[in-house]
């Protein structure tokens, strides 16, 4: 952790929602009274391109502009990421990678080079596919980087998703994003 700066990068692909789970991640660690930043970094700009999402989440105000080159967590939305990106550079010791996968973090340690840090999986995409009929991911992750950063009030995450979504979506369509963040959060 720099400076007090808990630390995330996210890898994921266009149109899995990254963004958006990494401003109610933001938002509703602001909420809590404390200060956040997040950003996205893309590549070209389409559906499916690689791109990055930056969170920085403090008790203190953030100072720090620019790309998160040393994480305390990495999350990656798309294990197809694995086999071309080492999303684990610049992660120190202690770190937490946080993968949406049907694997065990076992099997995925196997894929991994650097393995000083704790691994944990989610079949996030499983979980959206049984809700939402598609691959929307970031609803479950953001309910699993809650419970892994307990910082984060899940209480403040179903606020702001409410908040976000309620004049896009329909009722139903936003209790199916709460019950999302509720499984994400209870996986573990």
């Amino acid at each position: 952790m720099i400076e007090d700066i808990f630390q995330v990068r996210i890898h994921s692909r266009g149109g899995q929602g990254a963004k958006t789970a990494g401003v109610v991640i933001a938002e509703a660690f602001i909420e809590q009274g404390k200060f956040a930043q997040a950003f996205a970094e893309y590549g070209p700009e389409r559906s499916g391109a690689p791109m990055k999402v930056f969170i920085r989440l403090s008790q203190k105000e953030i100072r720090l502009h620019g790309d998160v080159e040393n994480p305390d967590m990495v999350v990656v939305l798309d294990a197809s990421l694995l086999a071309n990106i080492d999303v684990t550079e610049g992660m120190g010791r202690g770190g937490i990678l946080l993968i949406n996968s049907p694997k065990s973090e076992e099997e995925i340690s196997k894929e991994i080079k650097n393995r000083n840090f704790k691994i944990y999986t989610v079949d996030a995409s499983a979980i959206a596919k049984e809700l939402f009929g598609k691959n929307l991911p970031n609803t479950v992750i953001i309910g699993a980087i809650a419970k892994l950063f307990p910082e984060i009030s899940l209480k403040e995450a179903a606020n702001k998703l409410k908040d976000k979504f309620d004049t896009k979506l329909s009722k139903e369509v936003i209790d199916k994003n709460l019950d999302a963040l509720k499984m994400g959060y209870e996986v573990f």
